[in-house]
């Protein structure tokens, strides 16, 4: 889980850290040095976030390049079947399938990562936890009401809220 959350930090790196209503934000802890790691985030990302959610702003070889990896490589290992090294990377799901599904169409990942920051990002990530009087069965501490479900529930686990901040104040379970 936190080789996925490590590449969508990375896009990340050089904007400030938004913060999120009444949420404290984990810290997101990035090492650029660890390059295994930042690659199996990269396909982390393409397996876990890539069938909803585009990143237009990147294409693979900016991702080849930054993260040393070879060309052929990365069309064989990360980019989705046909892909051109210079493609950006896009989503799988069509506009009317995501507005029918989940009400909305998924937001650009290369846009949140900027507008929000590392921690807001990383937080939002790990703050899913199990409410069964939601349409999706979970909601978020973070970005409560969320249209997306849990991306991670296979790597994370069922998550429980004990409490969680409210227009009125804190609300505990």
């Amino acid at each position: 889980m936190k080789n996925l959350i490590v590449l969508l930090l990375l896009l990340t790196l050089s904007f400030g850290v938004a913060a999120s209503e009444g949420i404290e934000l984990q810290e997101a802890d990035i090492d650029l040095s660890d390059n295994a790691s930042l690659q199996r985030g990269a396909q982390h990302f393409v397996t876990y976030c890539l069938g909803c959610h585009s990143a237009k702003h990147i294409r693979y070889l900016r991702i080849a390049l930054d993260l040393g990896v070879d060309q052929k490589k990365m069309l064989k290992d990360i980019a989705p079947e046909g892909a051109s090294i210079y493609d950006q990377l896009h989503s799988a799901m069509n506009k009317h399938d995501a507005e029918k599904w989940f009400g909305t169409q998924p937001p650009d990942l290369s846009l949140i990562a900027r507008s929000r920051g590392a921690d807001w990002l990383y937080t939002y990530l790990k703050s899913y936890y199990i409410e069964p009087n939601s349409p999706r069965g979970v909601n978020n501490l973070v970005f409560e009401d969320t249209a997306m479900p849990n991306p991670l529930w296979q790597l994370q686990g069922e998550q429980h809220a004990e409490s969680r901040k409210t227009i009125w104040g804190e609300y505990t379970k």
